[in-house]
């Protein structure tokens, strides 16, 4: 039996993503679908599988096996040089296949609702006692995402990534954005945390935290929480419903802090190079 990819419809869905749908056919007749884009929020170096489907009476046959192999030639051809995969969070056929074909874990995505209605936050969190929060100035914000890139591609080549990957994905995450980082500040003006919070470029209705960092001396002292509260807020008064936010790294401490706020993980990114 031959599993191929042929080119399909959109079906209205919508991704991240800018991408292309595939029917996945067992000789030629239509049984799944497989969603792929060349480029994505990984840098232009970084193909995208963001969903898989095969119909229930073909499944465990193999099919999305092949599908998710030729997916890899397409973006071959397309010159990327590392291919990723969304997997919807409790989703494990398809993690157990992508880790059966070489997908190492990368990231959680997590998605909260802002609050709304009455009881919905209409002041800004109350930094601690003493701290003060503000937003950087431009020179500041431009000098902290330097910074922050060079941070990025150290974080993600000690995962295994080339400097080439990881500097093209830093570059994604951080570039452009229409406001600047927030920056908690301690009594002595030293910075406790910082939180860089924007509009997202592709899901309309939805906040991105593009970036959250507390420096280890001020960790496990509630700060990450009260930044996370400060871009709810933020999201609240441009009137988006959604936040999301990207962890890198198993980074446990913060996936607890953001649960507690109402984070839940909605999928987990696996990748690997292409060889």
């Amino acid at each position: 039996m031959t599993t191929t990819l042929r080119p399909a419809p959109s079906t209205g869905q919508v991704h991240a993503d800018n991408g292309d749908w595939y029917a996945i056919c067992a000789n030629g007749r239509p049984i799944g679908r497989l969603h792929l884009a060349h480029t994505g929020r990984w840098g232009d170096n970084t193909g995208w599988i963001d969903h898989v489907e095969v119909i229930a009476s073909r499944r465990r046959r193999g099919h999305a096996c092949v599908a998710l192999l030729a997916a890899e030639e397409i973006l071959r051809q397309h010159g990327c040089g590392r291919i990723a995969v969304e997997v919807p969070e409790g989703n494990l056929p398809v993690l157990r296949l992508a880790t059966s074909l070489g997908y190492v874990f990368d990231s959680h995505y997590l998605i909260a609702r802002v609050r709304g209605g009455t009881d919905a936050p209409r002041t800004p969190p109350e930094p601690p006692p003493g701290f003060t929060i503000s937003t950087l100035s431009p020179t500041e914000h431009d000098t902290w995402r330097d910074d922050a890139q060079r941070e990025c591609v150290e974080l993600l080549t000690g995962l295994g990534w080339s400097p080439r990957h990881a500097e093209a994905r830093s570059r994604a995450r951080l570039a452009g954005g229409a406001h600047p980082a927030h920056v908690l500040r301690a009594p002595d003006g030293e910075p406790a945390g910082l939180m860089w919070f924007d509009v997202s470029p592709t899901v309309h209705g939805r906040a991105e935290v593009r970036a959250i960092r507390v420096p280890e001396p001020w960790r496990g002292r509630g700060h990450g929480k009260f930044l996370l509260r400060t871009a709810e807020h933020l999201a609240y008064t441009a009137g988006l419903g959604e936040l999301g936010l990207e962890l890198v790294g198993p980074a446990s401490a913060a996936r607890h802090a953001a649960a507690d706020l109402g984070y839940r993980t909605q999928a987990r990114h696996l990748a690997k190079p292409i060889l």
